[in-house]
């Protein structure tokens, strides 16, 4: 390992509840059932740990925690979009797409009395069309890219035209692509950023692929939901999901915040350093 290079780690939620869960139709699941607690787990995780985070909000949400939203951007963290309404950006129009990034920006504005600089989409469902209103609307960074053709969901960020900053970071004048951490394996991308892979995979495994990626990038950027990490039961599921959307929903919850620990701290011992995108935004324009 090059012991000069500086390497940063992102921290980062998703502020959604449940229901949102793209295999979920919204309109059949109990929405009284929240599991927003999670987001107070992790709060007081990375607190005790005195490490810092980035935050994408779902707009529809931001009126029912917005003293927790105050709390959090008085932490000096930043919190960014995660859509209005948690569409999947390549399932409605541009056009559409716009008002969404539009409204939850004000919306959390509005409560956060400060600019919203950051925007991440919901399964990473972005191209290069629609990434390229975000400058237009006033956000100076996405974190929506990913190099995993294997989901579904996803969708692909053409960089073209882009400066590469590092394997992990784009430019194009002001604005920021930070790409979502994958590792290598036998030639396929496979993602070690959070979320349901810190969940199911077996810690030894995240390991392993971790102490991989570690030596050879500068940046590593982590993704988490509140219901991942909520003390609450598995909700009441909508008649007819199946068994297979039960066991992915629920697999690895018991165990994702010590994993998580974990994580952060072999980081740390990776010569790591913690900030947010929006700081390490601002670190390199200032360079």
């Amino acid at each position: 390992m090059n012991n000069n290079i500086i390497r940063y780690a992102i921290l980062s939620m998703d502020i959604e509840d449940w229901q949102h869960l793209d295999y979920f139709d919204t309109s059949k699941c109990d929405l009284s059932y929240s599991m927003m607690d999670g987001l107070d787990q992790y709060l007081e995780l990375i607190s005790e740990l005195g490490v810092p985070s980035s935050f994408f909000c779902v707009g529809e949400l931001a009126q029912k925690i917005k003293i927790k939203l105050r709390e959090i951007s008085n932490f000096g963290f930043d919190i960014g979009s995660h859509t209005q309404t948690h569409r999947r950006p390549l399932t409605i129009s541009v056009q559409e797409f716009e008002e969404e990034l539009r409204v939850s920006k004000d919306n959390i504005e509005q409560i956060c009395s400060k600019p919203i600089e950051g925007f991440r989409a919901p399964c990473f469902s972005l191209d290069r069309e629609r990434l390229m209103i975000l400058p237009k609307l006033g956000y100076n960074y996405d974190a929506s890219r990913i190099l995993f053709d294997s989901h579904p969901l996803y969708g692909t960020l053409d960089m073209n035209g882009f400066e590469q900053v590092s394997n992990n970071i784009f430019r194009s004048n002001n604005f920021f692509e930070f790409q979502t951490s994958t590792q290598k394996i036998f030639g396929k991308d496979l993602p070690i950023s959070g979320g349901g892979y810190l969940r199911i995979f077996p810690w030894i495994v995240t390991k392993t692929l971790l102490n991989r990626y570690c030596p050879n990038n500068e940046l590593y950027t982590l993704y988490i939901h509140p219901f991942e990490l909520s003390t609450k039961k598995s909700p009441p599921f909508p008649n007819g999901t199946n068994l297979k959307t039960k066991i992915r929903f629920s697999l690895g919850r018991k165990t994702v915040a010590e994993k998580l620990v974990k994580l952060i701290k072999l980081l740390q011992f990776n010569g790591f350093q913690f900030t947010t995108f929006s700081q390490l935004r601002q670190q390199l324009l200032n360079k």
